[in-house]
């Protein structure tokens, strides 16, 4: 009898998903395997173990059951109730591979390259317990070529004492099976293997996914792969020439078909000036792939991944490993080592061109700050002179219509409105000063000039203004509305006395400020050139808007004039000033 021990001949844990057992270079003799769960003494660990015992006594696996501590193990318990035996070629090689889950158990593998038969058998069902028990075979992972159904037989063979459970004789050359035994109403309670006549263990490669700092790709597409690979083997599609700058992949992701009856190692050959370095990697994981961080890659030199199945002794077995070579290389100033004094020169010129180009930015960045307050200087100037055009404008239009009211004999208008006029005057010289007033103060300088012009034609106006601003907080440039009213009062509404009706509009659309003037006269024709009074108020205005709009390039301000027989509309428009 012999035993195998998977903890002593494995290095480590494989991977988390699986428990592997190296292939084996003895041959698989004339035994059958059974595996125990041993209870070792000294690390008090509880480990899988496999138990051979000959074809010719295979009763004696009971005898390891028995509670017959040694100084070694303290007990051995069956895997499971069914305790399943497998017999193999008994001259056949590297047999033991990782094992598989289905749903909570573990099925080991069997590899049989060599095409020859397989037998199961259940030393835990007897004649008393076998019709509580069935089993299945599924091919390939696909197909049930033997649905649930009772245990073939109870035979005595291989030296038995007693009847037990003989589950079948397989042979299915290429392909793999899966053979289940399950009892009839508890599915927990079950056992199973995998045997796997293929012949070929080479991993196939589906694909690389780079990883650049900011993005990642499928290295086989040559119009997104950076030019990182150009030739690629026709039958397995693998780089020919892959190669990447150092330090500009943040890791590489090989990803193989899945084999979930194969454990595949990974290595990694460096080669790095004279040097030449092997490196274990890891293993493909459950879901196929391999990961290769930078710290794996991060000196230029020449470098390949070498992908097999995993042996007891490293080896390379050409036929069943996939090679994928990968240069990376080095930067233009890493081809050659430099010293202190050859880099000396090229840091002091660096540091003078440096100097230079700063001097010129300070001096090119000042001298377009001085034609900025040049040009906004000269900006604000041409506005005080327009405003100081529009005062007088304003005020010669208020005196004539005194002076009108006078001839009129209207002593007691002319009186109230030179009232109304004086304390108006005294607003709009106090403002004329100041390039911007709230629009508060405006609305106030609005109503008082309606005011004083209403006690003079009768006219009727509103005011409406978007209860969402805030009057106090947002600035407007000064009188901005008073040359647009002054012109529907006299050229809109004067005639039409208590007919007339001017309506003043104030709204927030989004970020943009509105003004609208609207009155119901007779219009007038756009096309044609104002003159008088008319014309060189609207001039005015018009070129102060263009002046604002350029002192705030990204705020400009906009005016429209829409007129007919029934009345003009006036709309100012001021964008982003909320």
């Amino acid at each position: 009898m012999r035993g195998f021990n998977y903890f002593s001949l494995a290095i480590g844990l494989l991977l988390s998903w699986m428990q592997p057992i190296i292939a084996q270079e003895d041959s698989f003799g004339p035994h059958f395997i059974f595996e125990l769960q041993n209870l070792e003494r000294q690390t008090m660990v509880s480990q899988r173990y496999i138990e051979h015992i000959s074809d010719t006594a295979v009763y004696r696996i009971f005898d390891h059951l028995k509670d017959n501590p040694s100084d070694r193990i303290i007990s051995s318990t069956p895997r499971s109730p069914l305790l399943l035996g497998v017999k193999l070629n008994p001259e056949l090689k590297k047999y033991l591979t990782a094992s598989i889950t289905v749903f909570t158990k573990e099925y080991p593998v069997y590899l049989i390259g060599d095409s020859s038969d397989a037998v199961l058998i259940a030393m835990g069902i007897n004649a008393q317990n076998s019709h509580d028990y069935h089993y299945r075979v599924v091919e390939n992972d696909s197909m049930e070529i033997i649905k649930w159904s009772p245990i073939p037989k109870l035979e005595q063979a291989y030296g038995a004492k007693m009847p037990y459970g003989f589950i079948g004789k397989y042979n299915y050359p290429g392909k793999k099976i899966m053979v289940e035994v399950a009892h009839k109403e508890k599915y927990g309670l079950r056992d199973g293997v995998v045997f796997d006549w293929r012949t070929s263990y080479q991993p196939v490669l589906e694909q690389i996914i780079v990883s650049t700092r900011n993005a990642y790709f499928n290295l086989n597409y040559e119009h997104v792969n950076k030019g990182y690979a150009t030739r690629f083997d026709q039958h397995t599609g693998l780089p020919e020439d892959f190669r990447f700058p150092v330090d500009s992949v943040t890791r590489l992701l090989f990803q193989f078909k899945r084999q979930e009856t194969l454990a595949h190692s990974v290595q990694l050959i460096k080669n790095i000036g004279d040097k030449t370095d092997t490196l274990s990697v890891g293993f493909v994981d459950r879901y196929g792939y391999v990961e290769l961080k930078r710290q794996y890659y991060n000196t230029p030199g020449h470098y390949e991944l070498i992908v097999q199945q995993q042996n007891r002794v490293l080896k390379w077995d050409e036929p069943n490993l996939v090679r994928i070579p990968f240069e990376v290389l080095p930067t233009p100033f890493m081809d050659k080592k430099y010293g202190l004094k050859d880099g000396l020169p090229y840091f002091i010129g660096l540091l003078l061109l440096f100097l230079i180009g700063f001097l010129i930015y300070r001096l090119y960045h000042k001298n377009k700050l001085d034609q900025a307050h040049k040009q906004r200087m000269q900006l604000q100037l041409q506005l005080k002179s327009i405003r100081a055009q529009l005062n007088p404008h304003f005020i010669f239009n208020a005196l004539g219509s005194i002076q009108n009211l006078m001839n009129k004999n209207k002593l007691l208008e002319a009186n109230h409105y030179l009232s109304k006029f004086a304390g108006l005057t005294r607003k709009v010289l106090q403002s004329s000063e100041e390039e911007m007033i709230s629009l508060r103060e405006e609305l106030k300088i609005t109503e008082d000039y309606l005011q004083m012009e209403q006690l003079r034609f009768g006219f009727h106006y509103r005011i409406e203004v978007d209860q969402t601003l805030d009057l106090e907080h947002i600035d407007i440039p000064t009188m901005l509305l008073q040359p647009f009213i002054e012109n529907a009062v006299k050229h809109g509404v004067s005639k039409l006395k208590d007919e007339g009706m001017i309506l003043i509009g104030i709204l927030a659309e989004g970020h943009h400020l509105v003004f609208t003037v609207k009155d119901n006269g007779r219009g007038f024709n756009v096309q044609e050139r104002p003159t008088g009074d008319k014309a060189f108020g609207l001039k005015l205005s018009k070129d102060r808007l263009h002046l604002l709009s350029q002192m705030h390039p990204l705020q400009p301000a906009t005016v429209t004039i829409d007129t007919d027989g029934t009345g003009t509309l006036v709309t100012i428009t001021i964008k982003d000033w909320i």
